[in-house]
């Protein structure tokens, strides 16, 4: 129990260029008694030892939201909507070790060097041809959301790693079942292909191919009750 009140503390924060630029509107800390809260900080505790972590420095907060989203910031802190803790157990791990790979891949601190270094680049130009720095308010989105979809693959590989750790027997296809069933509820993005912060599902799914036999996930079914 204590392990899991550790992880339900709420670090207030704003995230810096992490997948969420600032914590999202409505973040509250959740009840430690609630079953929903209990069952994902155990999530967590899990991906984050499978992820060869400390689990202890790991927290998170919730938010209202209809959307299945969860938000990797700063300094091992995640943001879950409230959708996500009431999806079934292998759906929810999937997401959760997918967040956490974020955290193991170290890409906050990834694009934020990236950021850094694009905006102290056009400053440069800017002495060289006046009004160039200005280009970097236009380039920095545009080059660092490239980047993080990049990422978003990566972390989904890293994912895959992560649920075999956690004793999922299919993980490729757990993850990639579980996109698919996110995006059927969530609603699309805004912003067009440049600006995106996530590649297409579809490039998401192809990365995870070849998915595991379906007999690998029959194998783990629960025997029918024969009474």
């Amino acid at each position: 129990m204590r392990r899991g009140c550790a992880l339900v503390a709420l670090v207030v924060l704003t995230a810096g260029c992490g997948l969420v630029s600032s914590y999202p509107h409505g973040a509250y800390f959740p009840p430690p008694g609630n079953p929903d809260t209990l069952a994902l900080a155990r999530t967590l505790y899990r991906a984050a030892q499978a992820a060869g972590d400390d689990p202890e420095r790991y927290s998170f907060a919730l938010f209202k939201s209809s959307q299945v989203v969860g938000y990797a910031a700063d300094d091992a802190t995640f943001y879950f909507s409230e959708a996500l803790t009431r999806l079934p157990e292998r759906q929810r791990d999937a997401l959760v070790a997918q967040k956490v790979a974020h955290e193991a891949l170290g890409h906050a601190g990834q694009r934020r060097a990236l950021s850094i270094s694009i905006s102290a680049g056009f400053t440069v130009l800017g002495f060289v041809v006046p009004g160039l720095g200005l280009v970097d308010f236009v380039a920095n989105p545009l080059i660092v959301r490239a980047f993080t979809r990049d990422q978003v693959i990566a972390a989904d590989l890293k994912a895959v790693e992560i649920l075999r750790t956690m004793g999922d027997e299919a993980p490729r296809r757990t993850l990639a079942e579980t996109l698919r069933a996110a995006a059927a509820v969530n609603r699309p993005r805004k912003g067009g292909p440049l600006l995106a912060a996530e590649p297409a599902l579809e490039d998401r799914l192809a990365a995870l191919e070849p998915l595991e036999p379906v007999t690998a996930l029959a194998l783990r079914a629960p025997a029918p009750d024969s009474r």
